[in-house]
């Protein structure tokens, strides 16, 4: 368990935000333990024919006995989102100094043979794996990852709106506790620590490879918790619509409206259903003008979702049986 000292101040500017590295680097716990995340599976069986295209061995080492992963591949987003290639090239650069500290870190009884070697050679293969793995395995797959962790956070925002914020942050994990001082984050299988998070810049990441929570190996990273987001390993498109819905709307309106499981900006609901964002923009305008979806601002995005009269019509107006 990590415990994070803090203020009320350190909740008030906490941000949300995904590192598309972190992430990837996370997903190597679900080639190693299959298991132990299945509703990862259709990914998993999906990528399980590429895996011969990857370098398997120096992947699986990154993966610790508790699940660790290396320090300098968890980078903790700086941006709300990041690049992949942005994150790799900074992560080419790490010292020969940190690539060995957060090795031996993970293996202090000594590290798997893929690990082992002079630090500048170790660091170049595991660029290269982990470029491989991206396209091979991640990259295809990233739209609707990625669209669950953004309509994790979307729900995040409209959640903090209706009840506050801290009871939102108290709802993204039964791992997490907040004190009036402090954060505490269980794992069963992480690292123990306590940490001054003051004034530090307080992040949190959704992820799909926690079933509790992660947070960094050391007291001395920036101060990030990872849990477990909203939907996740929901890789495939939402079901299509009820047809007679389809039939009374359209088709592409009634698949968009059930598509808005949850509050989504067009960018999401775009993504979501593979088409433009200038389309999802049209359509979902039409639904807000005749009452079946209503929007709240967030930031700079503009959030959709079903109004009552919606869940009527998806509801009422489904297949007979």
């Amino acid at each position: 368990m990590v415990s994070y000292r803090i203020t009320e101040r350190d909740l008030t500017t906490a941000t949300f935000g995904v590192s598309v590295l972190n992430e990837t680097t996370l997903s190597l716990r679900a080639l190693w333990r299959p298991g132990v995340y299945p509703h990862m599976a259709p990914w998993r069986r999906a990528i399980e024919p590429r895996l011969t295209q990857v370098d398997l061995e120096m992947l699986l080492a990154l993966v610790a006995p508790d699940y660790s992963t290396p320090e300098f591949l968890n980078p903790r987003p700086v941006v709300s989102m990041t690049d992949f290639g942005d994150e790799l090239a900074t992560v080419a650069h790490t010292p020969s100094r940190v690539v060995d500290r957060d090795l031996d870190d993970l293996y202090p009884s000594g590290r798997p043979a893929a690990l082992t070697g002079p630090s500048v050679r170790v660091l170049e293969r595991i660029v290269a794996a982990l470029d491989d793995y991206w396209r091979t395995c991640v990259r295809p797959w990233w739209s609707p990852m990625n669209a669950n962790l953004w309509g994790d956070i979307t729900m995040r925002a409209v959640t903090s709106t209706r009840i506050g914020l801290r009871p939102m942050l108290e709802q993204l994990s039964p791992a997490l506790t907040f004190d009036e001082h402090e954060i505490h984050a269980w794992n069963p299988s992480g690292p123990h620590f306590d940490a001054d998070a003051r004034d530090r810049g307080l992040v949190f990441v959704p992820t799909h490879f926690t079933p509790h929570a992660s947070y960094p190996f050391n007291a001395d990273a920036p101060p990030y918790i990872l849990y477990p987001a909203l939907g996740r390993g929901r890789l495939d498109l939402p079901p299509s619509a009820p047809e007679r819905a389809a039939k009374l709307l359209g088709a592409t309106r009634a698949t968009l409206l059930t598509t808005l499981s949850e509050p989504m900006s067009s960018t999401t609901v775009a993504s979501r259903r593979g088409i433009s964002v200038s389309a999802a923009n049209q359509q979902l305008r039409w639904l807000r003008d005749v009452g079946l979806v209503t929007t709240i601002r967030d930031g700079r995005s503009l959030l959709y979702f079903r109004t009552s009269a919606a869940e009527a019509v998806i509801g009422d107006l489904g297949p007979p049986t």
